[in-house]
């Protein structure tokens, strides 16, 4: 070691402040550059531990770096590694996924000390190096990190960097570390796994879908199964991805779709452009893999991997296909919400909301209509559970058949009657509803069985064999209740001859087409009949 010349890391100091301490001050961010360096060196395995005094260690069983890969590659800033490798790692499995070589910087935006031990695959030798920010940025542009050798077994490979003196005081909360590495990558490879390790011993996987494992799903759209025939940009791209719909509105940091190109985080999530106006957007998150973006020239991806530069002619026509993609999921969403809220609803309701209000046949049915369309609305942000209560307090004032219920008719009336009346049998329901008010009265007189108008001359009137006003009696003046009692065998009367008589003498058929006998004219004889029915509950036989 003492023929070698000392590491040197030759830089402008300013270099390191504006693209390591300004540019990096998020930790996921930062550790986020060191697990690309770790998916670059072809490693299976990534542990990120969290360590009780506040330090920030990240170890991985990569091919690791010699003494002359630390000096010409870890210590050069700003090396384009494809200028000098293929785009492809060592093992030739993977595409690289680091390309500006400004990583090491990064590490400076969460700690002022960073330690590096690496030990390249079969050698034996491994190299340990201390870099300091405060004596880095008190040098003159050639800073001389502390350097020391060591021996290892054969077995040993991979690269092990400490973060510590961190600039942050907060506790470090090793799911959040997860949840926002989720965020930084979408590598799918089967053989690479990263694990954060809290002080504690707990462990949190980080996997690409772990970032929506937030999100309570209610609608999914996986590409490229759901391209459709328009999306040929898309195809022919290879891009793929996975956006879904929460059941609730989401916290603005889930909010939007985030690009990834080659793994990693190319664009913070957004909306494109797209109206965003549109509440539906705040139910939405995902992703999607735009990796052809990494072999366009000039670079399109930031240095911090946070934006695409959209002035190019590429990345606009990219950003067109996104909107158009995001609006038309957005409206995708509104349909399949609003029948799944309707499903729902309707399922709880017992029937479907078209086949109640159509039921309506009075005028009173385009205003009940009008209630229902604005509850199922998808421009109204109602929960099923709360949709569908609204819609029971609406039918109780505007049942199916409202004009049929709306007369409270009586018990036993709507008892003989409502199968009919629901089938449009009207002029069978008003003959039974005769035949059990005729019935009621010959039971209550104790009369023999007859023609229907004896039946009720004999029962009902100043004679009668019934009082219909009986409870009443000492309340009013005799007359009150004598005519009270006649216009009960009155209009019994009248109702056998107005109604039963015509319709057990016509064909029903006459009546029909020539409205002769509508609807209206059923409700109207039923809520006479309950009228009638209703004095005879009351009725007392005469002394």
């Amino acid at each position: 070691m003492e023929n070698e010349s000392p590491l040197v890391l030759t830089f402008d100091p300013q270099t390191v402040d504006h693209l390591g301490a300004k540019m990096y001050s998020h930790l996921p961010n930062a550790l986020a550059e060191l697990v690309a360096n770790a998916y670059d060196a072809d490693a299976t395995q990534v542990l990120i531990r969290i360590e009780s005094n506040g330090s920030v260690s990240i170890t991985d069983d990569g091919h690791g770096m010699s003494r002359e890969d630390v000096s010409t590659k870890y210590l050069h800033i700003g090396r384009n590694r494809r200028l000098d490798q293929s785009a492809s790692t060592e093992s030739g499995r993977r595409r690289v996924s680091g390309k500006k070589g400004l990583g090491k910087l990064a590490l400076f935006g969460i700690g002022k000390r960073v330690e590096l031990m690496t030990t390249r695959s079969n050698s034996k030798e491994r190299t340990c190096i201390v870099m300091s920010y405060d004596d880095m940025m008190a040098s003159d542009g050639a800073y001389r990190p502390t350097e020391s050798q060591g021996e290892v077994t054969l077995e040993t490979h991979g690269t092990a960097v400490r973060l510590s003196d961190l600039k942050r005081t907060s506790p470090i909360n090793g799911s959040d570390v997860a949840v926002g590495l989720a965020r930084l990558f979408n590598y799918v490879d089967a053989d690479f796994k990263i694990v954060v390790e809290s002080p504690e011993g707990e462990r949190f996987r980080v996997t690409p879908e772990s970032r929506l494992d937030a999100v309570d799903v209610e609608f999914e759209w996986n590409f490229p199964q759901d391209w459709s025939d328009d999306d040929a940009f898309e195809l022919s791209k290879g891009t793929s991805g996975h956006i879904v719909a929460s059941k609730t509105p989401l916290r603005h940091g889930m909010r939007g779709i985030t690009l990834y190109v080659k793994g990693r985080l190319a664009n913070e999530p957004e909306y494109f452009g797209a109206s965003e106006s549109s509440y539906a957007y705040s139910y939405l998150s995902g992703y999607l893999a735009v990796d052809y973006l990494d072999d366009l020239d000039p670079d399109v991806i930031a240095t911090d991997r946070r934006a695409i530069d959209w002035d190019t002619e590429e990345t606009m026509e990219l950003r067109d296909r996104l909107q158009m993609l995001v609006a038309r999921i957005g409206l995708e969403w509104r349909q399949r919400r609003k029948l799944k809220k309707k499903d729902e609803s309707e399922a709880a309701l017992g029937s479907t909301t078209e086949e109640w209000v159509n039921s309506i046949r009075t005028e009173e049915r385009e205003a009940v209509r009008g209630i229902v369309a604005a509850i199922e609305s998808d421009d109204v942000e109602i929960p099923v559970a709360q949709q569908t209560e609204l819609l029971r307090m609406v039918q109780k004032v505007a049942p199916p058949r409202a004009e049929y219920v709306w007369r409270h008719l009586h018990p036993e009336i709507q008892q003989v009657t409502r199968a009919f009346y629901e089938r449009d049998d009207f002029y069978t329901a008003v003959n039974e509803a005769i035949k059990r008010y005729v019935n009621r009265t010959k039971s209550s007189a104790g009369l023999d069985s007859g023609e229907a108008a004896r039946i009720v001359s004999q029962a009902f009137g100043g004679n009668g064999k019934l009082q219909v006003f009986a409870p009443y009696l000492n309340l009013f003046d005799p007359s009150t209740a004598y005519n009270v009692e006649q216009g009960q065998m009155h209009v019994s009367m009248g109702v056998v001859a107005g109604f039963r008589n015509p319709l057990a003498h016509e064909e029903v058929e006459k009546l029909h087409s020539s409205g002769a006998f509508s609807f209206d004219d059923c409700l109207d004889a039923l809520s006479i009949i309950s009228h009638l029915m209703r004095r005879l509950d009351g009725a007392q036989h005469r002394p």
